[in-house]
């Protein structure tokens, strides 16, 4: 039988975060599932600078807070990839992790986003070395020597950035000529003594005996070639939504798998409320994702109040 008053919080960055302790001091139980670091994609960012209130923050600290902040409150995370969601005949429902299943009557979706699929020349044999996807984990393996990162956003230059702070140089290669990116975050890479940026230019090939030690860019337009030394190549070229364990096909997403809400982060599904970066809108940032988190929970709990008082 569901237990009314728990409600399943699918992925603890800092939206799904927000929820459950909203949910908590709603007198609700959150039921939080992370299939790897609450934060999210936080513990993968070098520095948050734009959080309100909070200044200048490596992400992993910021994690760390947001971890604490759930211990305080007394919720313990499930820490395993919640794989399926899927509505009953009764309307709730059944959420599959693991070898288990649970049944709820609401559900907070907040699994925040997964990376593009992008395929380097010779990714296959160089997967483990010299290829990734976050410079915050792998970037100290490459200390004081040359990197290339892959990417015209966000992502792309500030953990350029980063990576300038620690490496002997950092190329950055972007399809486009206008960058996705935050003017505030190019203009930090573009002040890095030891960075490059080319610019619109495709990766062409990788070569390299055991690992990765060189990369042949392209111009787009003019189909110049460049061999760019390297140890590593980071990639970060854009990110879909986290949303494809839902199984039910009337739920509202648009082409990229972003869940379609209202202003009360209500899905088209009753009873199933999306936040953060996982539904579609404008902005993703922490801030945004804190009060979508905060709206979503505040408007279960009004829903949850006209039937149990």
């Amino acid at each position: 039988m569901v237990n009314e008053k728990e409600v399943a919080v699918i992925g603890l960055g800092p939206s799904g975060v927000t929820a459950a302790i909203y949910l908590n001091r709603f007198g609700l139980t959150p039921v939080c599932f992370e299939k790897e670091l609450v934060g999210g994609q936080v513990n993968k960012t070098e520095k948050v600078e734009n959080y309100t209130g909070v200044g200048s923050i490596k992400g992993p600290e910021l994690g760390m807070k947001l971890d604490e902040q759930l211990s305080f409150f007394g919720i313990k995370p499930i820490y395993k990839e919640v794989k399926g969601i899927t509505l009953t005949k009764d309307k709730t429902f059944l959420v599959s992790y693991g070898n288990e299943t649970k049944e709820f009557r609401y559900v907070i979706i907040s699994s925040g986003l997964r990376p593009n699929p992008f395929v380097v020349p010779n990714q296959e044999k160089y997967s483990s070395k010299g290829i990734s996807r976050c410079a915050i984990c792998d970037g100290p393996l490459y200390k004081g020597k040359d990197v290339v990162v892959i990417g015209g956003g966000n992502s792309a230059f500030e953990e350029a950035s980063y990576l300038a702070t620690i490496c002997s140089s950092v190329t950055l290669v972007a399809r486009r000529k206008e960058f996705r990116a935050f003017p505030s975050a190019v203009d930090s890479l573009k002040n890095k003594e030891n960075a490059k940026i080319y610019a619109p230019y495709v990766i062409k090939s990788s070569e390299g005996t055991n690992s990765v030690e060189e990369v042949t860019i392209e111009n787009v337009e003019t189909k110049e070639e460049k061999k760019i030394p390297t140890s590593a190549i980071f990639l970060y070229v854009g990110e879909k939504a986290d949303s494809t364990f839902i199984n039910i096909d009337s739920l509202n997403k648009d082409e990229n798998g972003y869940i379609v809400v209202n202003e009360n982060k209500e899905s088209s599904i009753k009873n199933l409320y999306a936040c953060g970066d996982v539904i579609k809108k404008e902005l993703r940032q922490v801030s945004t994702a804190v009060s979508d988190g905060a709206i979503a929970a505040h408007n279960l709990y009004l829903d949850y109040s006209k039937i149990h008082g």
